[in-house]
């Protein structure tokens, strides 16, 4: 890597921001034969993939900034098509149970990859929905064959291989499409207590998923996760999640692309209509031949780096309204560095099988404060309880705390998007309330303490420059996915402003750690380039219309007082 002082003077391809979608597709870019830079403005790259010290508070101890568990990224082929594992040095492990809800007398459920095992634990608690629960995994394990390859494609131009799939799906599982449909239109708190009882099922299905308000219809969808679990497993990145960004620049620079630091973006430059570089605080800039790709969040990208009146009112009026603080809860994560180990004795002696109950990403909040704690961010107050989820990241490798310590993680979605209080005080009540809870599961995660890191939302929106704090970079409602997402006429990764490209959390499928927006993103522009090399008229008639059809209403939004020209393609 290098740092701001080695800014090269251009580039065939700027990517902003190197989170691991930014370098994958940087890295599926250099390995087409294209000259790619990745600028990033923090120290270090990964974005919220990062593993760095925990400096200034405790910088013998490592910590995984933001994500911990890989889930999507194993339902894609990036790993094999990158050599991430064989060249360039990945290890991950999948983490069975992935999850567990535990309960304060002693009790505990384990969420296994074998959806059986899981329901074996069910029983112990509810026969009933142990059953239940078989019966909604083979809805949302059909639901998942449908999906996912409309997922690894470009949503608005989609390859023909991946409709096909999707259509064999469908008629493969036809059996299971009117209970597909149920599930998905009802919201997430009807379809838990439709098909469950009791709170040992229902609590983590409701403080694990926290993405739209819980009495959304529509917000079934989230559910979803089950059927990754099932079908694919969710594991954790040896080194930390750190390793992944990592591999990839490995990837990146042994096709000569490039990654610096340091190098925040200040502007997008232009030349006429069409996006051509961009400038660095301090004022250097470097030239894209071929065209910018940011990886930050897409209203960043849209409403301060790309200069004002190039875009139509009528689609700045579109980016001006994508969503990033509307769901009333917002996200809130934690990192403690501590002096010993914690131990889990009263879990541990309850089960009897010698699992390390630390290694699995746990809840232990009931299924009625995650409601109660999701009405009380609506109102603007700070719950209780604040559920979320919680690990112990050096169970899993001990390497990244001194020698006979531990540091602990924890993420929740259920603290308040617009807080009565002012953010330092709601803060402080957040951690102070989080770190109560957490003691009477994890014994020692308040006696330890050698030092914290907590980041509630003005806090995650500085450290990795995502407008209100938000993770996703949109709002994960159901309406702000394919077509609509990040807004109409900005979908399919290809903007209408020529040469600017969008990737990230914001873009399509999902957030998270799955790296598809970026390699979706890299084969629709590599796509587009080789057609733009082959020339010719035909060419570009053909590409204006494609550019038109995935573009709502381009030619009637007008050009306002842009001092540019807009067309849909130059």
């Amino acid at each position: 890597m290098s740092t701001a002082n080695q800014i090269p003077r251009s580039a065939d391809v700027v990517v902003v921001g190197s989170g691991h979608n930014g370098l994958v597709a940087a890295a599926y870019l250099a390995r087409a034969g294209l000259d790619v830079v990745v600028v990033e403005a923090h120290s270090t790259p990964g974005g919220m993939t990062s593993t760095n010290p925990m400096a200034p508070e405790a910088p013998e101890y490592m910590i995984n900034e933001a994500s911990i568990q890989a889930s999507l990224f194993r339902t894609t082929n990036i790993d094999e098509e990158l050599g991430l594992s064989k060249r360039f040095g990945l290890r991950q492990t999948v983490i069975d149970p992935a999850h567990f809800q535990l309960a304060a007398d002693g009790s505990s459920l384990g969420l296994w990859r074998d959806p059986r095992k899981t329901a074996e634990e069910l029983r112990y608690f509810s026969k009933k929905d142990a059953e239940a629960l078989l019966d909604l995994y083979r809805v949302i394990d059909a639901a998942v064959e449908i999906g996912l390859p409309a997922m690894q494609t470009n949503i608005t131009r989609p390859e023909l291989v991946k409709v096909m799939k999707s259509v064999k799906a469908v008629v493969k599982n036809r059996k299971e499409l009117s209970a597909i449909g149920r599930w998905m239109a009802s919201s997430q708190a009807e379809a838990i207590e439709e098909s469950f009882e009791h709170d040992m099922i229902r609590a983590p299905l409701l403080t694990s998923l926290p993405f739209m308000p819980f009495d959304a219809d529509l917000s079934g969808w989230s559910l979803i996760y089950l059927g990754v679990l099932s079908r694919y497993g969710v594991a954790m990145f040896h080194g930390g999640t750190g390793s992944l960004p990592k591999a990839l620049i490995a990837s990146l620079e042994s096709d000569g692309g490039k990654v610096i630091t340091s190098a925040p973006v200040e502007q997008l430059l232009m030349d006429g209509d069409r996006v051509t570089g961009v400038r660095i605080a301090g004022g250097r800039e470097i030239r894209a031949r071929r065209g910018v790709l940011t990886a930050c969040s897409p209203k960043t990208t849209l409403t301060r780096l790309l200069p004002s009146g190039v875009l139509p009112p009528k689609l700045r009026n579109r980016v001006d309204h994508i969503p990033t603080k509307k769901r009333g809860i917002t996200d809130y994560k934690l990192n403690i560095a501590l002096s010993g180990r914690i131990k889990m004795t009263k879990h541990e002696k309850w089960r009897g099988d010698g699992i390390d109950l630390r290694l699995a990403c746990n809840c232990f909040h009931t299924y009625e404060e995650a409601l109660e704690a999701a009405k009380a961010c609506v109102r603007g107050e700070v719950p209780e309880q604040i559920p979320g989820l919680a690990q112990v990241t050096t169970a899993f490798d001990p390497s990244m705390a001194p020698p006979g310590c531990d540091t602990f993680w924890y993420w929740s979605g259920l603290t308040p998007g617009v807080p009565r209080l002012e953010w330092p005080e709601a803060k402080k009540l957040i951690t102070e309330r989080v770190i109560r809870d957490a003691e009477q599961y994890y014994e020692g995660v308040e006696s330890l303490e050698v030092a914290r890191r907590d980041l509630a939302q003005p806090d995650l929106e500085e450290r990795f420059w995502a407008i209100d704090g938000s993770v996703y970079h949109v709002d994960p409602t159901i309406t702000r996915f394919g077509p609509r997402k990040p807004a109409p006429g900005f979908a399919g990764y290809r903007t209408p402003v020529p040469g600017l490209f969008l990737t990230g959390s914001g873009t399509h499928p999902v957030a998270g750690i799955s790296g598809m927006p970026g390699q979706n993103a890299a084969k629709t522009m590599i796509k587009l380039f080789k057609a733009e090399d082959s020339g010719g008229r035909a060419h570009l008639l053909k590409a204006r219309r494609e550019q038109e059809r995935g573009i709502e209403d381009i030619e009637t939004a007008g050009t306002g007082d842009s001092p540019y020209k807009f067309t849909a393609l130059r």
